[in-house]
């Protein structure tokens, strides 16, 4: 008999967290799945971790070499024979035992127009671009209506642990972008919603782990991922401009003084400790939406006294025009999560 869902789970070098991951998924009330585990050229020991696991719903799968992280994603839905996939990453858990019992509960009563969901549960901050989201955000999507969205909060989707979405829509579409390996569940979701419907659901059913070697990490400490958000925004810019109704200059202004001023912020830092190469990406990236050169300094004083989006608040406010949305009160269930700060 078909399983109900695929349960997908990347790993590279996983150990000891894939055991907590897997024995998540062991645990839930809800059973009727299959555990596809893509091991991306392990040497940490967890081959023969997995190699121990005698539960027959669970296929894993070893990779002679590592194909990096997208086209090992692409190759779990690809082996996925289930009409609905969840993604969940190696350093990553399901909280409590109903986790799944949740995706299920929201695929059998969700609109046939919705392609995907993300879980991102509502967290305290300090930053008000982010506590606006969380009052904003309607639950329900529609195909091509995510832009304005994707522009002013970012991948708001959250981490690849958050997403469970219908297995064809990503084979159907060739998947994640090979061409941007550490932002292309950004590019992936924000090309998707112009095809299709998304919801957004605040139930906390999965722990996303934050180590020092977690991928987000070691794929940007040069600010690899700078030219890759370029390309994002210019999309959703282009795509936001062309049905007229928001002015193409103040959607540029927006990305600069939000998206590159953080950027800043984070190369300054990083130079400050001697290493230079990701601020130098910043000077020499190129786009039509990038502010000139001349123009960039500006930047470096702006990105500092915005660490708060004190500025970059009243921004968002308007391309939104808050007073036509309709506030939505959250409270996370979660009270292991504490208030995230900037480093």
């Amino acid at each position: 008999m078909e399983p109900k869902i695929s349960i997908l789970t990347p790993v590279w070098n996983g150990l000891p967290y894939i055991k907590e991951c897997i024995n998540s998924v062991l645990k839930q009330d809800f059973q009727d799945w299959q555990l596809i585990v893509s091991d991306n050229g392990s040497t940490d020991g967890t081959l023969e971790y997995l190699d121990s696991l005698t539960d027959k719903r669970i296929r894993v799968i070893k990779q002679a070499d590592n194909i990096g992280i997208m086209a090992n994603v692409n190759f779990l839905f690809q082996q996925s024979s289930t009409a609905l996939s969840y993604i969940l990453c190696a350093d990553d858990y399901f909280i409590g035992t109903k986790a799944l019992s949740t995706v299920i509960k929201f695929w059998q009563q969700a609109p046939a127009e919705v392609g995907f969901v993300t879980y991102n549960p509502p967290l305290p901050t300090v930053y008000p671009i982010q506590n606006l989201e969380f009052q904003v955000l309607p639950e329900i999507i529609k195909a091509g209506q995510a832009d304005i969205w994707f522009l002013i909060f970012g991948n708001f989707c959250g981490n690849l642990s958050c997403m469970s979405v219908r297995t064809e829509l990503v084979n159907k579409t060739s998947g994640f972008d090979l061409d941007f390996p550490s932002a292309g569940d950004f590019e992936f979701w924000s090309r998707l919603a112009r095809l299709t419907a998304m919801a957004v659901q605040r139930d906390d059913i999965v722990y996303i782990r934050r180590h020092e070697k977690v991928a987000s990490n070691y794929m940007n400490q040069k600010g690899e991922g700078f030219k890759q958000h370029v390309q994002i925004y210019e999309k959703i810019i282009n795509a936001l401009a062309a049905d007229g109704k928001l002015n193409r200059k103040e959607l540029i202004s927006y990305f600069n003084y939000e998206i590159c001023s953080y950027h800043y912020r984070v190369a300054l830092k990083a130079a400050s400790k001697g290493h230079f190469t990701y601020l130098k990406r910043l000077l020499k990236a190129k786009s039509a939406i990038l502010w000139p050169l001349q123009r960039q300094p500006y930047l470096f004083s702006f990105s500092l006294i915005n660490k708060r989006q004190r500025l970059t608040y009243p921004m968002a406010q308007q391309l939104l025009k808050i007073n036509q949305y309709k506030p939505i009160k959250y409270e996370s269930s979660n009270t292991s999560r504490g208030l995230w700060l900037e480093n």
